[in-house]
């Protein structure tokens, strides 16, 4: 009895020895290199990440998100092309947002606001601008007199019913 009892009391104080070195570890990734016969060549420490990798991963995304913000912009090109300009402004936005370092998303952005401005009325524009920007009234404002002054304007008519329904 008093072997077994000595022998638990063992395997607890061998366990109990372990966990603060497991706790005492942290980030701390030890490699071993061995040969094909089996034998240890030497032991590498490396602390916290591998910067080179971090830097490659970093270089990885980058690029995706160049890929993703070309994209948008080839979106952006049909809806233009197609005459939906608000369409396009909002892929250019979005081409913007994933790379804001994207030159010709911003151009295009750009060009396509000087589109819309000349195409649409100053009210509606207006309350498109209002709108983006959060400022739900005035946009509703800016719509009733867009209605008012053009009656047959049946977009400016469904933003207002989708502004007035939210």
């Amino acid at each position: 009895m008093k072997a077994r009892h000595g022998f638990c009391i063992y395997i607890i104080t061998a366990i109990m020895g372990l966990i603060p070195g497991i706790a005492a570890g942290g980030d701390t990734n030890i490699i071993i290199r061995q040969d094909q016969a089996g034998y240890v060549n030497g032991v590498d420490k490396i602390d916290g990440f591998n910067y080179e990798l971090q830097q490659r991963e970093r270089e990885s995304m980058k690029q995706w998100n160049i890929q993703e913000s070309m994209g948008a912009v080839r979106t952006g090109d049909v809806y233009f092309n197609k005459g939906e300009i608000g369409d396009a402004i909002y892929f250019y936005q979005i081409a913007i947002k994933i790379d804001p370092n994207n030159p010709v998303a911003h151009e295009k952005y750009i060009h396509a606001r000087k589109i819309e401005k000349q195409s649409t009325s100053p009210h509606y524009y207006r309350a498109m601008e209002y709108y983006g920007k959060g400022m739900r009234e005035k946009a509703i404002d800016e719509l009733v007199i867009e209605i008012k002054e053009h009656p047959g304007n049946e977009e400016a008519r469904m933003k207002l019913n989708e502004i007035e329904s939210e």
